[in-house]
């Protein structure tokens, strides 16, 4: 599977080419990188040897200009394959920031995209309705200590989603230079309410079969731990790995169409850097 996202790679928001047609009010940086990612899903028939393989291309895009920003948090594993965030600041202080934000918290799927990839029937997946992005519009909370950040954000997915419902996401990160290395330690916590996680893992009464019963899903709370490393190669180009370990907790299991309510993803890649 080749994805093409849209990303990038700053936290503090700080210039990174100064324009001084605009009096150091924009800054953008452009960055290009490939990954080879192994990913494991919830959801039950696809199968880690169809789809948790894949190529991911990324071209990577910082920009701010008076308070408006695209951006990705690159201390967080599953932000290459959810792209970027747009956001305004609303107030910015020396270790604190209060920003507007829009971004994906969850990645849909396509079921007959699913058995199209792994040329085979998946039966529990016939039928069954597409699952799109969660995309929500939010405040964030980003509070800033010497080599640790944590963000807290509360966002409405309606009416940006095909979901309906709320979520809040809680993440705390922590550098731990060594040598030539930035090893990042992260730990998350993210909260779907009701609506949300009967959209994606729901079954209602039009996708019934011999396999699936109806079922209506209840909020889940997911939590994460990540390891993510960077090492420059040269002035150009960082090496970049890590892993992610997912948990849900929640009535999740009760679901026909999942298979386990633990994900992991492991990623290795290089990032060119204009």
């Amino acid at each position: 599977m080749l994805l093409l996202s849209m990303s990038s790679y700053a936290n503090d928001k700080k210039p990174l080419k100064e324009s001084t047609v605009f009096n150091k009010t924009f800054s953008w940086q452009a960055q290009a990188g490939i990954s080879l990612q192994h990913t494991t899903s919830i959801i039950e028939g696809i199968e880690q040897d169809n789809l948790g393989n894949y190529l991911n291309i990324s071209i990577l895009f910082d920009f701010y200009y008076k308070g408006f920003f695209i951006q990705s948090d690159h201390r967080r594993a599953d932000t290459h394959n959810l792209g970027a965030e747009l956001g305004y600041q609303l107030i910015v202080e020396d270790d604190w920031e209060l920003d507007i934000i829009n971004k994906s918290y969850i990645g849909g799927f396509n079921p007959e995209d699913v058995i199209e990839i792994a040329d085979e029937n998946i039966p529990i997946l016939e039928g069954l309705k597409s699952r799109g992005r969660a995309d929500g519009i939010g405040i964030r909370y980003s509070r800033y200590f010497d080599n640790s950040i944590f963000s807290f954000d509360i966002a409405a997915l309606a009416p940006l989603s095909a979901a309906d419902g709320w979520v809040m996401d809680a993440f705390y990160s922590h550098i731990v230079p060594y040598r030539n290395w930035d090893i990042y330690l992260n730990v998350g916590l993210t909260y779907y309410s009701d609506d949300v996680m009967d959209y994606y893992v729901g079954i209602d009464s039009s996708e019934v079969s011999a396999l699936r019963e109806e079922f209506v899903a209840h909020h889940a709370v997911r939590t994460q731990f990540e390891v993510f490393a960077q090492h420059p190669i040269s002035k150009s180009w960082t090496f970049n790995a890590g892993l992610s370990q997912s948990y849900y907790l929640g009535d999740l299991s009760d679901s026909p169409i999942v298979d386990t309510e633990n994900a992991t993803q492991i990623m290795l890649g290089v990032l060119y850097v204009f």
